[in-house]
């Protein structure tokens, strides 16, 4: 194939601008609008500046035409390839009705090496243009039913060909793997069984301590219920620091208006009034963030005394504008157990 740097009627720089924009041999520039080229040449020559003065229509067309001088008979390689080609096919089609053509394939030796032969493809043409690969340097297939003279066939009789041999042809050629394809009869009489996985240590459960829930009605909030939390402690600190965050927040929202309208009304000095609920917030807000929303659920492990935006379980502790956090706290520290805000399994904080 013919490049555009062989040229040597193009100039350098017309040869490294075409390039930048993806023109590298003959054939595509003879097959590009000269009005569409111009365009692309002109904008990467902006980018680029590769030449001083944007090329022109007609040098687009000098180009070409010394890029059409230089092919062979006004010719590119690319014909040249398919005359070629074409003159090859010409001539085995002439050669193939010499009646002195032997066909193998009716020898039965041949005919039973082929049923366990991997099957041929035609190789694809954009393939070989994809790899840019000469036609000419592919090796011609002999066909079996059309030899000339002396042909050399290494043939593997069929009686010694092993069975994996056999069964990679059979994958070469159908694309199954049939070393794992069985028969029904085979299929029942293979029985196989999955063995079950081994089982961990068992942690001992944790059961009510007796007399816990003497006297008290299942349906009742006092009885305590639900899965043992393995750090009840930790819960109830955490429940203790969400409620009080809470109070102090609705503390400063109340009382710090209140207390400036005082001031202004009676003129008493209410500073240190309004610094104390502030401090007050403000170490409450620390205890919660650090103390308050570690704790977790024993089951689905979400935090129960943190605000999230999600769906909540039908069964947790809910109060219409207040939340779930509020209630839930308030539940763990004096019931001593809580349903989960999320997958509403019952936590108790009590053996």
């Amino acid at each position: 194939m013919l490049k555009l740097k062989d040229i040597p009627s193009l100039p350098d720089d017309a040869v490294d601008l075409l390039g930048a924009v993806g023109y590298l041999d003959a054939t595509d520039l003879a097959e590009v609008n000269t009005e569409s080229l111009e365009a692309e040449l002109a904008q990467a020559n902006v980018q680029l500046k590769i030449i001083d003065v944007h090329p022109t229509s007609e040098q687009i067309e000098e180009w070409k035409r010394a890029t059409a001088e230089h092919s062979v008979g006004g010719v590119t390689d690319d014909f040249k390839e398919d005359a070629v080609v074409a003159s090859d096919a010409q001539e085995l089609v002439v050669t193939r009705d010499n009646p002195e053509f032997v066909n193998f394939e009716n020898d039965p030796e041949v005919q039973k090496m082929l049923e366990v032969s991997p099957e041929a493809l035609p190789l694809d043409p954009l393939l070989i243009r994809h790899h840019k690969i000469n036609v000419l340097d592919i090796p011609e297939g002999i066909l079996l039913s059309h030899c000339h003279g002396e042909t050399e066939i290494k043939l593997t009789p069929v009686d010694r060909i092993t069975t994996p041999q056999r069964n990679q042809a059979d994958d070469k050629r159908t694309g199954l793997i049939s070393s794992r394809i069985r028969t029904f009869d085979e299929a029942g009489e293979i029985t196989s069984r999955v063995k079950p996985l081994e089982r961990g240590e068992q942690k001992m459960a944790v059961t009510p301590s007796e007399g816990l829930n003497v006297g008290v009605s299942p349906e009742s909030r006092r009885f305590v219920r639900g899965v043992m939390h393995p750090t009840p402690w930790s819960v109830r600190t955490s429940a203790i620091f969400a409620v009080l965050v809470e109070i102090m927040l609705i503390a400063n929202f109340i009382g710090i208006p209140w207390l400036l309208y005082h001031e202004y009304a009676s003129g008493e000095n209410m500073v240190w009034w309004v610094l104390g609920l502030a401090s007050g917030l403000f170490l409450s807000a620390l205890l919660y963030l650090f103390c308050g929303i570690s704790s977790r659920c024993r089951v689905c492990g979400q935090r129960q005394f943190a605000p999230k935006k999600c769906i909540k379980n039908k069964k947790a502790h809910h109060i219409p504008l207040v939340g779930y956090i509020f209630p839930t706290a308030l539940h763990a520290i004096f019931f001593k157990w809580f349903y989960c805000t999320y997958c509403g399994t019952a936590v108790r904080l009590k053996k």
